[in-house]
Order: C-alpha cells, then structure tokens, then sequence
C-alpha cells in the first residue's frame, strides 16, 4: 500500500501545473547532498521562485529534515507554507512546537502553546510540549503538565508516560518509575518495547535482578513485543554486570 501511494505520488509530481516546482520538494532540498548548508541554500532557492507544493510533500520533507537532525531548515520550511496559507493540521502544530523547542528554546515553545487556538491543544500538542520539557529535564514542569493533561481527560497513550520515565531516569529518580508503571495498568494503557526497556533500566539502576527477569516474562507473555526480550535482556544484563 506505502509503494502504491509513493508511485502515485511521483506520477503526480511529474504532471503538475507549471505553477507547481518542478520535482518534488525534498528530492530538490537534497539536490546537492544532506548537508545542513547545502540543504538551507536550496531551501532558499525553493522560496524564492514562489512555486507551489503539495501539502504531503512539506510533510514528507518535514520528516526527513527531523530525521536528519536539520532543524532550523525545517522549522523555517513549516513556517514559509504556513505564511503561504497552507493549513497545518494538529499534528502539524505539535511538530511545529518541537522544531520552536528545538531551534529557539523552550519559552519560545510555551508561547507558541499559548497562542494555538484552544482547539488545537489536545493529547498532540500536549504532549509535544511535555516531551520538550522531559528532554530539558525540566522536572516540576513535566509533572505539572501530565497532571494538567489527565484532568483534562485527554487520550494518553504510551508516550507521554515513556517521556516521563525517561525523565526520571536521566535524574536519578528510577523509584518513580513503579509508580508510573502501575498507573498505565490501572488505566490500560499499552506497553510498547520502549516503556519495557526503560522499566528495565530503572530496575537494573537499583540492582533489582529479580525485577529485571520479572518484566522479562511479562514482555515474553506480551504478543506484541515478544521479539524483543532477548535485546533488553541482553542489554540490562549488561548494565547489570
């Protein structure tokens, strides 16, 4: 199904209006190598001739910016579409605030929260925000905003509770980790391998071995992630040692 919707979308690159650029967005930003310089020269480039894209292209063209670690061109990319009146869904704002925490700082990121429309701050844009505020190791703040987003009732999954158990273990705080860990039980909320693994870790920091081989049958039982066991065994085995 992905390959089907990639052909036609080249196919329908290649038959657009003159109006439209020429090839698709993120085959010219890469036109000459991955590099940040090279990628903001045709960045420029792009701009300046006002020529139109379609919208999956600027998110296509987001996504491979951020994988790249190519932050200041992206942010300035989803800023230029949106002066050009294309519409940002949700999920767009969420990626746009990480890009403003990324390139800009994290008070630049809280404004950016603020000015949203109240519409759009749901789970997305919340927990965007949160996980800003966990890689900043910003404690007080992450903790604030998770209880903000339960009384709002908004549908958490497993990420922002990863976010938060990554916090505490980048502080030294693995006696938080259980706690959390029986929240998203009690609220069925499903593990992925991430939310295993960092349990793990916070049990290894603590020497609990018993623990670590008790979350490792747990995973085992666990159908979705069973193929992973083996890796986290082997890598808190190694902490362990």
């Amino acid at each position: 199904m992905a390959l089907l919707q990639h052909l036609g979308r080249s196919k329908s690159v290649a038959k657009r209006s003159k109006k439209y650029l020429e090839e698709a967005l993120y085959t010219r930003l890469f036109k000459e190598g991955g590099s940040e310089l090279s990628v903001r020269h045709q960045l420029n480039q792009f701009i300046k001739t006002h020529k139109r894209v379609y919208k999956w292209e600027v998110g296509d063209t987001l996504r491979k910016l951020r994988q790249r670690k190519l932050y200041y061109p992206a942010l300035k990319l989803s800023e230029t579409m949106a002066k050009r009146g294309m519409n940002k869904t949700v999920s767009d704002q969420a990626i746009h605030l990480d890009l403003v925490a990324k390139t800009r700082g994290i008070s630049a990121a809280e404004n950016y929260f603020i000015d949203l429309p109240e519409s759009s701050k749901n789970h997305l844009c919340y927990g965007a925000l949160l996980n800003c505020y966990c890689k900043e190791l910003m404690t007080e703040k992450a903790e604030a905003l998770m209880e903000k987003m339960k009384e709002l009732n908004l549908p958490l999954s497993s990420m922002p509770y990863n976010s938060l158990m990554t916090l505490y273990t980048k502080t030294e705080q693995p006696e938080k980790i259980p706690a959390i860990i029986q929240e998203m039980k009690a609220s069925h909320i499903m593990f992925d391998a991430y939310t295993y693994n960092v349990w793990m870790r916070a049990l290894a920091a603590v020497n609990d071995i018993t623990g670590v081989e008790r979350v490792i049958d747990e995973m085992k039982r666990d159908g979705r992630v069973a193929g992973d066991w083996t890796t986290y065994s082997n890598l808190t085995n190694r902490e362990l040692a």
